[in-house]
């Protein structure tokens, strides 16, 4: 305080006597300012306008005494220093008892700093322990205010005495009576439970330090039996010199609501995992926000990943997509869809191939990038191979059914017309006006029965190729030129015939179509290599349709490309036509 300028206010009706108390605060090393009164009348104008640090007061002066001027000072906490000569033993205990901060003798002048010295530092001391209890009342009052919105309760424990005291809300959320609020403590239950144990694990892990708070769930029953949950939270705040624990506080939390949520939510998720089980359905998040990716555990079995590790959406494509499908689903991710629907196959570790169907929506931001991806996956191996298999038998019976007529039904037809042509009759122009009737009739039938022929079978694939077919199928389609046609088909010969029928097959369902509704101007058609896949695309500016009707062509060429283990699409416009794409992998 030496450096900083005290005003001290000194009531004394002596002069001199002023003088030399100030003479020794300055040879201290004090700084100051300082008024100097002899009646109360002044000294209490003084009091409130020169607004001092320090009252020095002779004990009896003329008009008053230093304990009718300490009557007015004693309320602001003002340090008040009696310096005077003889007082008596009986008057100087009456004053301390009443407050006043000291006494120093005139003739010993020389403690007069220590004792203003030390007077200001306590009531420095003083000031700030009123002020940190004012702003502990504060902290209390706002901590009980937010208290109430939040219905936790508020323990204290003292482990010297192994007492709790419980506020209201805490009495409330154990089932306790208000005689309750200080009690031995049982950690939170009223009598000996097996649910204590859990307590005391949590609270001794705590109390050792192997967890920075106390944190444990445990339910107590009230008075009829009913079950309700707690959430008991707290930590030490005070421990002794070897480190035992003296006191801990905490709040207390009723999360009866919360279990029954959990519980139903345990339910419904046994429930889901064990329908996903059945229908080889896994389900999935991927969040962009972290980088987060949440699978379920038939996902994890659908990829044979192992449980609990962390699985990355990127590297799981990366490493188990198929190559040959990767283009296809960046070109699908790039069309900034809300919504996906296609089929792939996964390459797991041992070599084995999966065929998955995978549908999900996607969320994206306002610039267009993927925020979220919620989707499900299943494994349609077996139901692929089962397709595969009666597709093989429906393609080996079609072709039997061609021959059969081709041989059969069509060998017959061509004998009747040759018996026809030799018939003679008396009326020979009669007899020619019928012939060459029923000749038309049969060379249409045999012209039809090879064209359903053809149709059924895959003849002319098989004699002459994928490329060749596709060039014959084209100039059929400029000869009826309903339409202009161009195309692009750039393909080799060395396809099996199983993925160059379906090729043929997809093409001429998509042109069948284009004739029969697109009332289309102009048709392109393109069949080339792209990214170890090959591409069929088909085009019209026709009248267009609504795509979204599950049409049963559209649905048959689907079938095809997917046991193919290809990618089918089909955009279609009103007005603006319509788009056919399939997406096949090259020696698939």
């Amino acid at each position: 305080m030496k450096d900083a300028k005290l005003n001290i206010l000194i009531l004394e009706d002596v002069a001199e006597d002023a003088e030399l108390a100030l003479y020794e605060l300055k040879r201290a090393g004090f700084q100051y300012e300082f008024h100097r009164v002899d009646n109360l009348k002044d000294f209490k104008f003084k009091l409130f306008d020169f607004l001092p640090h320090v009252v020095l007061s002779d004990y009896n002066l003329p008009t008053c005494s230093a304990i009718d001027a300490f009557e007015l000072v004693k309320e602001i906490n003002l340090p008040f220093i009696i310096v005077s000569g003889i007082i008596g033993e009986e008057n100087a205990v009456e004053a301390l008892k009443l407050g006043v901060t000291d006494l120093v003798s005139k003739d010993s002048l020389s403690r007069l700093p220590i004792v203003v010295e030390r007077a200001l530092n306590e009531q420095k001391v003083t000031r700030e322990k009123k002020s940190a209890e004012h702003e502990l009342i504060l902290n209390k009052e706002r901590l009980e205010l937010a208290l109430e919105g939040t219905d936790l309760g508020i323990w204290d424990l003292d482990f010297m005495s192994n007492a709790i005291v419980y506020n209201n809300k805490s009495l409330e959320i154990l089932g306790f009576d208000a005689e309750d609020a200080i009690q031995d403590f049982k950690y939170f239950q009223k009598y000996d439970t097996d649910e204590q144990q859990y307590v005391i694990d949590a609270m001794n892990e705590h109390i050792a330090g192997k967890a920075p708070f106390f944190d444990q769930e445990f339910y107590v029953r009230n008075k009829t039996g009913a079950v309700k949950w707690v959430l008991a939270r707290g930590k030490i705040i005070r421990r002794s010199l070897k480190g035992e624990p003296l006191r801990a506080s905490g709040t207390l939390l009723d999360i009866s609501e919360k279990k029954v949520y959990e519980e139903q939510l345990r339910k419904n998720q046994s429930i889901l995992e064990n329908a996903e089980s059945v229908a080889h359905v896994g389900s999935y998040e991927w969040n962009a926000k972290g980088n987060t990716f949440v699978v379920s555990a038939e996902f994890r079995r659908i990829f044979e990943l192992e449980d609990d590790t962390e699985v990355s959406v990127f590297r799981l494509i990366r490493e188990t997509m198929h190559e040959q499908d990767k283009p296809y689903f960046k070109e699908m991710l790039a069309g900034q869809k809300d919504f996906f629907d296609i089929e792939h196959r996964i390459v797991l570790p041992d070599d084995m191939t999966k065929i998955v169907r995978n549908t999900g929506n996607i969320t994206s931001r306002t610039n267009g990038r993927i925020s979220s991806v919620l989707g499900v996956v299943q494994d349609i191996t077996e139901q692929r191979e089962i397709s595969k298999s009666i597709f093989n038998a429906q393609q080996f019976e079609r072709s039997r059914m061609a021959r059969d007529i081709h041989d059969g039904i069509g060998q017959m037809l061509v004998a009747a017309k040759f018996k026809l042509s030799s018939l003679e009759a008396d009326s020979e122009e009669e007899l020619t006006r019928k012939k060459d009737d029923v000749e038309d009739l049969l060379a249409t039938t045999i012209e039809e029965v090879r064209r359903v022929s053809r149709n059924l079978s895959n003849r002319h694939l098989e004699e002459f190729g994928l490329s060749k077919t596709m060039h014959y199928l084209m100039e059929e389609i400029e000869n009826m030129g309903e339409f202009e046609v161009d195309y692009i088909i750039d393909i080799p010969d060395d396809y099996d015939m199983e993925l160059s029928n379906t090729i043929y097959r997809i093409a001429q369902e998509a042109i069948s179509n284009i004739v029969k509704y697109a009332k289309a101007e102009h048709v392109s058609v393109r069949i080339e290599p792209v990214d170890k896949n090959i591409v069929l695309e088909i085009k019209d500016d026709g009248i267009g349709f609504d795509s979204e009707i599950k049409w049963n062509g559209i649905k048959n060429m689907k079938e095809r490309t997917s046991l193919q283990n290809g990618h089918f699409e089909i955009t279609s416009v009103p007005k603006k036509g319509t788009v056919v794409k399939s997406w096949f992998p090259i020696n698939n």
